[in-house]
């Protein structure tokens, strides 16, 4: 080295409480992403999903789909009246 070069120290790095503070970091991070995915799953696909049950069994008539699904013979125990 030179005389007149200037040497400068690293900072010791920090190992002791590392992965405790790492690991609660991640622990944090991990949870309120669940949460936000399940809010936005909730919200995005299940609401939607409720309103479009809703919406098809209110006017659905079960004895009416039975005879159609008869009259097309896919029914073996009940033969279709033609």
């Amino acid at each position: 080295m030179s005389a007149g070069a200037v040497v400068q120290k690293l900072a010791k790095p920090q190992l002791r409480g590392l992965y405790d503070k790492k690991t609660k970091f991640h622990l944090v991070f991990s949870v309120v992403l669940s949460i936000g995915v399940g809010v936005a799953y909730k919200y995005g696909i299940g609401e939607p999903r409720k309103k479009a049950y809703a919406e098809f069994y209110k006017n659905y008539d079960a004895e009416k789909d039975f005879e159609r699904m008869r009259k097309l013979g896919l029914f073996s125990s009940c033969p279709a009246d033609d």
